[in-house]
């Protein structure tokens, strides 16, 4: 029922060359409850797969490799096309109604790609997360042992609004696994990707050679919400090349800083002189609850605030009782020291009645957050753009809280090639984060090549600083990456640095060579341009960074004594004067 009518057209190459392509391309519908699985196996060039609005679609399906395909083999939403958004612009959930789900039923993906899959493209779908958040939806590529040569990599695939998220309250590993070649990922919207004590990303690649195309999309996850790299490629001498992520909004909700379960409230303890053992003292306790949060991991609240009862009879008991959490799965009530509660009974209700049984030995825990380290990361690449997008919202947490790293990484110490260079960073918008841009020379724990070329220019960064975690600064560099260029930025941060460089000691310190930095505008705050080991301005400068040439720079509040000629220092109220409004952030 799945083949195309054999029409095809005939053309002429050359006086002695013919050529076949098809003349017209079938429409496969896979209705609710339908086999999408075979409509994937009997599509042919330039076919196109529709799938019911709202149905859901459940299995592990397989992209094949079809030799011969030239043409994409769309798979789609058979809604009109009026009902959903135009090209170019990017997909939100408010359409999920128009798209049918395409859902795993167990921990595997819900969709890969076969050795060698080709000109496959996905549109008007939406992804829902895998069982308990295992592992990716959606795997394009294979970062495993399956894929070890450039000749097994799928290729020319194309997902274009597409919806690929999480569960919300379990959260995602990985939405999308990008290990293919020659890939497009537009105008599409990935979210709820988190995890409890490992990584999860939106976005996230390892073993694919690169060319690919990441824009207008929405990407939000708790660890990375897009990285290449993090894992050592399977295919020898491999490193990402031709990336191209421009025009996207980068994310994470603010409601990921607070604990994943919320506090336990109106608790009380009411003592009573009968049904227990307790003797005569004042009781005290504190209530902790506790809920799923993806995989086999629960998420605990923090402690109540303590209550107490005081048992002044023979014997008694005491009743401790608590608004109950929707989705909790159980509390632990732990007691029964004031401040010093060191042994916990566990319950389903919002009740528990200490009669004078032994409970289990234990303190709280601390509170259960997402894993959150940054918002974009290059491990493992070279020949990016980095353009024209928006990255928000990263505070101090699993690390120190910089969104945009570019650090080389030979993780598990078997690709001693990895190198992050060629990398141009401009016209992006960096808010509402600790830090700014961290530059690692080379992988601190195996060897890697150095970091070079890389090129950070026209970006405003704003609410760089101490409302997101104090330390952190707008540029780190160190140890000795080459040929870093820092040009035409905006940068509002009340942390004590604006460049900070680490590496060596103090009489031998590790050299930043070729580093240029002009016509940035800042305050200077405490430190300037600081170098470890070394007295800020030019102190750090020869230090760490000999050759270098920083002009054409405004440093409000700074010392001119302390920098080269041809720099900038008025007075902040002065600089920020010159901005539109500057207290409105424009």
């Amino acid at each position: 029922m799945f083949l195309r009518p054999p029409v095809w057209r005939v053309g002429a190459v050359c006086a002695c060359v013919l050529f076949a392509t098809p003349l017209l391309a079938a429409t496969i519908a896979v209705p609710p409850g339908g086999d999408l699985q075979a409509a994937i196996d009997a599509a042919g060039d330039g076919d196109v797969i529709t799938l019911a609005p709202g149905a859901t679609y459940a299995g592990n399906f397989v992209l094949r490799n079809k030799p011969g395909v030239t043409h994409h083999i769309t798979i789609r939403s058979a809604a009109a096309d009026s009902l959903l958004p135009g090209p170019n612009v990017r997909i939100t959930p408010a359409y999920a109604s128009a798209l049918p789900t395409i859902k795993s039923p167990n921990s595997a993906a819900a969709l890969v790609t076969a050795t060698g899959a080709h000109h496959w493209k996905l549109m008007f779908l939406e992804f829902q997360a895998n069982l308990k958040g295992y592992g990716d939806i959606i795997d394009l590529g294979a970062g495993d042992a399956t894929q070890t040569d450039l000749s097994q990599v799928p290729f020319e695939l194309v997902l274009d609004r597409v919806y690929v998220h999480g569960d919300p309250a379990l959260g995602q590993k990985r939405g999308i696994g990008l290990n293919s070649r020659d890939t497009t990922i537009v105008n599409s919207y990935v979210s709820d990707c988190k995890a409890v004590g490992q990584d999860s990303q939106g976005i996230a690649g390892w073993n694919g050679p690169g060319n690919f195309l990441i824009e207008n999309n929405y990407i939000e996850a708790a660890t990375e919400n897009f990285l290449i790299g993090g894992s050592d490629p399977m295919i020898p001498n491999l490193v990402t090349t031709n990336v191209t992520f421009r025009r996207n909004y980068v994310t994470k909700p603010l409601a990921w800083r607070d604990p994943i379960v919320p506090p336990v409230t109106s608790v009380s303890a009411t003592a009573a002189a009968i049904g227990g053992a307790l003797q005569p003292g004042t009781y005290s306790y504190k209530v902790v609850a506790r809920m799923a949060a993806g995989q086999m991991n629960k998420a605990v609240s923090v402690p109540s605030t303590e209550v107490t009862a005081a048992v002044t009879t023979t014997t008694g008991a005491v009743t401790v009782a608590w608004s109950p959490i929707a989705g909790a799965l159980d509390y632990l009530v732990y007691g029964r020291a004031a401040g010093a509660e060191n042994v916990y009974w566990r319950t389903t209700d919002p009740l528990f009645i200490d009669t004078g049984a032994a409970g289990t030995s234990g303190t709280p825990a601390s509170a259960t957050k997402w894993a959150v380290k940054n918002l974009f990361e290059l491990k493992n690449a070279q020949d990016v753009v980095v353009e024209g997008n928006v990255f928000e919202n990263l505070w101090i947490a699993a690390q120190p809280g910089y969104p945009i790293v570019f650090t080389p990484r030979n993780q598990n110490g078997t690709a001693p090639w990895t190198v992050v260079q060629r990398v141009t960073f401009r016209d992006n918008v960096v808010r509402h984060t600790a830090g700014g841009v961290n530059i690692l020379g080379t992988d601190n724990l195996n060897p890697s090549q150095l970091t070079n070329h890389i090129s950070i220019t026209g970006n405003v960064f704003d609410d760089v600083g101490s409302a997101w975690g104090s330390g952190t600064k707008t540029f780190l560099l160190g140890p000795g990456p080459d040929a870093v260029t820092i040009d035409h930025n905006t940068i509002v941060t009340d942390d004590s640095s604006i460049v900070s460089v680490y590496g060596g000691t103090a009489t031998s310190p590790t050299p930043t060579t070729a580093f240029v930095y002009t016509n940035n505008m800042s305050a200077h705050n405490a430190y300037g341009i600081m170098g470890a080991n070394f007295s800020p301005g030019l102190s750090a400068i020869n230090g760490y960074l000999p050759g270098s040439v920083i002009r054409r720079n405004v440093l409000a509040d700074g010392s001119a004594s302390w920098y080269p000629s041809d720099n900038f220092f008025p007075a902040v109220p002065v600089w920020q004067a010159s901005f539109v409004n500057f207290a409105g952030r424009d």
